[in-house]
């Protein structure tokens, strides 16, 4: 096979370079400095430190990497010589889908982008679903870590504890020595019961969500995730307390944090006779509590009339529902900031105290005395 000196050939649709043919580098610093007529030190200052240089100096050298077509500090090697990558980690128990779609965990989001950001930081979401061998927390090129609502034996915070970063947790898990943010679950549970107990409810319906689909599991869904089982628990032990019968609580698994599923578990719980439905109906989150008063309006069922409904979370729907949602508030635009505040903290040395964050009840229309009959 004959060819030019300065040609290229392609073979089996790959193409190749032939010996002798030239061959054009990508521009590098170097490259700017010669072609701007400056230093390589000028080149760095007039991406990474520009108040050293006047205004036509950087002009000059930015207009030079234009011409050349170079991009820039390749900025993984940029963080290794600062020793910082400028980002945050937060690793979720969810997809990356639900991190749009979930009004609590958007809510929470928001606290910590809006914290960072004004730290000139950036965050960088890690789906815990999708990495459950850890290696896309292992690869993950931040300064630190925020957990959010994560099982302690998940086998990603395994992988963030092995990195030796600064990490938060927020919502769960405990872990010795290291920063939390969130509320006591349990005890909100606990103020739930009470509340509907005290309006004379003895039948009671509980909406939960399942646990993560792992191979750490087994590949089965296992318990609710740590913070609604410790909501669920806290209730259901106050129930207890007061002399509900187990067979007078009736336990609801919700597949998905929606509506639709919170308005099917709804129907199931109010199937049967009038005299076996719960008289209230507690669900672990407010999107699943909304679906149940949109399930208990497709069934005839009243609310607070025929059943008293309450939530958790106090999303900004919660208010607006017809009627309005009773609900625990828990601040999470708030827990948002205070996880973002202590991770900056946490990278630059600084000493770190966990905040306390209360749970609060929010009673509105939803819940009412069982009605006769």
């Amino acid at each position: 096979m004959d060819t030019d000196c300065n040609d290229t050939t392609t073979l089996r649709g790959v193409q190749i370079v032939v010996e002798g043919s030239p061959v054009t580098d990508r521009p590098t610093l170097d490259t700017v400095a010669r072609a701007a007529g400056v230093s390589r030190m000028t080149v760095s200052n007039a991406y990474n430190r520009p108040d050293q240089l006047s205004a036509a100096t950087r002009e000059k050298v930015l207009a030079a990497a234009r011409e050349l077509g170079y991009p820039g500090p390749d900025p993984a090697g940029r963080s290794l010589r600062r020793g910082r990558s400028g980002a945050v980690g937060v690793l979720l128990s969810e997809g990356l889908a639900f991190a749009f779609t979930d009004p609590g965990l958007v809510e929470f989001l928001r606290g910590v982008s809006t914290e960072l950001g004004s730290a000139g930081c950036a965050m960088l979401m890690v789906p815990g679903e999708a990495d459950l061998d850890g290696s896309l927390v292992r690869g993950a090129i931040v300064d630190a870590f925020i957990l959010c609502a994560m099982d302690e034996d998940d086998p990603t915070v395994g992988a963030v504890t092995s990195r030796q970063l600064p990490v938060v947790t927020a919502g769960s898990p405990r872990l010795p020595g290291v920063p939390f943010v969130g509320v006591d679950n349990r005890a909100a549970g606990v103020q739930v019961a009470q509340h509907l107990l005290g309006l004379g409810h003895r039948r009671f319906g509980i909406i939960s969500r399942p646990g993560r689909q792992a191979s750490y599991a087994g590949g089965h869904r296992g318990a609710p995730r740590i913070g609604l089982r410790s909501r669920i628990e806290g209730f259901v032990h106050e129930l207890a307390k007061a002399g509900v019968a187990d067979s007078d609580v009736h336990v609801r698994v919700a597949e998905e944090n929606t509506h639709a599923c919170g308005i099917r578990a709804t129907a199931e719980l109010l199937a049967g006779e009038l005299r076996d439905r719960p008289t209230a109906i507690f669900a672990a989150t407010d999107v699943l509590a909304l679906g149940v008063l949109e399930g208990a309006r497709q069934a005839g069922v009243a609310v607070p009339r025929q059943v008293s409904v309450v939530g958790f979370d106090d999303i900004a729907d919660a208010s607006r529902a017809t009627p309005p949602l009773t609900t625990v508030a828990q601040s999470l635009f708030e827990q948002g900031v205070q996880s973002a505040r202590l991770v900056l903290a946490s990278i630059e040395g600084r000493p770190v105290k966990s905040p306390r964050i209360a749970a609060e009840l929010v009673i509105r229309a939803s819940t009412a005395p069982p009605h006769p009959g």
